[in-house]
C-alpha cells in the first residue's frame, strides 16, 4: 500500500489556484483549510473520494479564523456562506451535496492533489541561515556557515 496524505498536495495547489483566480482573502483561506482537511487520493484509510470536504459550518468558521464559541455565531456562519459562494462561483469547488437534516454539505475541490514525480537524482540544497544577533538558533551539527 502506498503513501497516504491528507491534503498536502491539494493545499499546495489551492494556494496557487486562489492566486490565479484572485480570490478574496477569506475565500483563499477557506479553500486552503478545505484542502488541508481532505484526502489527496483515494488510497486512504476511510476509502473516501479524494479532494472532498464535508465539515460543518463551525469547522469552516475555524478555517476563517473564528474561535469557539464564536464559530456558531451568525457572523461566522455568514462569513462561511459568503466564502463558499465565492468559491463555487469561481469554480474552485463544486457542491456535491447540500447540507440539512443532520448532514453536512459536501464539496469537491477543483485542485490537483497528485503527488509530483520525484527524480532519483534530486538533491537537497542547504542554504546558509542568516545570523540574527542576540537570537539563539539551532543549526545542524557540523554545519559550516
Amino acid at each position: 500500500m502506498g503513501e497516504t496524505t491528507v491534503g498536502l498536495y491539494a493545499a499546495k495547489s489551492a494556494v496557487l489556484l486562489a492566486a490565479q483566480m484572485r480570490l478574496s482573502n477569506a475565500s483563499s483561506r477557506l479553500l486552503l483549510y478545505m484542502a488541508l482537511e481532505c484526502w489527496d487520493d483515494a488510497n486512504n484509510p476511510l476509502g473516501q473520494a479524494p479532494r472532498r470536504y464535508f465539515a460543518g459550518r463551525e469547522s469552516s468558521a475555524i478555517g476563517l479564523g473564528y474561535l469557539a464559541p464564536e464559530t456558531a455565531s451568525v457572523k461566522a456562519h455568514t462569513a462561511v456562506k459568503r466564502a463558499v459562494h465565492e468559491l463555487i462561483q469561481a469554480g474552485a469547488i463544486t457542491r456535491i451535496r447540500a447540507g440539512g437534516n443532520g448532514l453536512t454539505a459536501e464539496y469537491e475541490l477543483q485542485v490537483d492533489s497528485t503527488k509530483p514525480a520525484t527524480s532519483r537524482n534530486s538533491r537537497v540544497l542547504i542554504l546558509p541561515v542568516p545570523s540574527y544577533q542576540g537570537v539563539n538558533m539551532w543549526t545542524p551539527e557540523g554545519a559550516n556557515f
